[in-house]
């Protein structure tokens, strides 16, 4: 029983960077685009609708792009430390 707790535990541990890179990943993706239409509603003007998608989209793009950047830092630095830093 308790061996299948733990197993349960290590297939979890490997899991939480992925899950962790994915959300912050999404959160990149939604946050920007929702702020952008919340704008634009409040504004009620069309031609500032599609200049605020485009900010918006360009802010994610940048996000997703720093966040693939941080997530491969982090796994390289753990290949080094699982590798004996050779």
């Amino acid at each position: 029983m308790e061996e299948e707790i733990k197993q349960k535990k290590s297939d979890y541990t490997y899991l939480q960077p992925v899950m962790m890179f994915y959300a912050k990943v999404t959160s990149w993706i939604i946050a920007p685009l929702g702020i952008a239409f919340i704008a634009t509603k409040i504004t009620e003007r069309n031609d500032l609708f599609f200049i605020a998608v485009i900010v918006g989209f360009l802010i994610t793009i940048y996000g997703i792009y720093r966040e693939i950047k941080k997530y491969k830092k982090d796994l390289e630095e753990q290949d080094k430390k699982k590798n004996g830093d050779k």
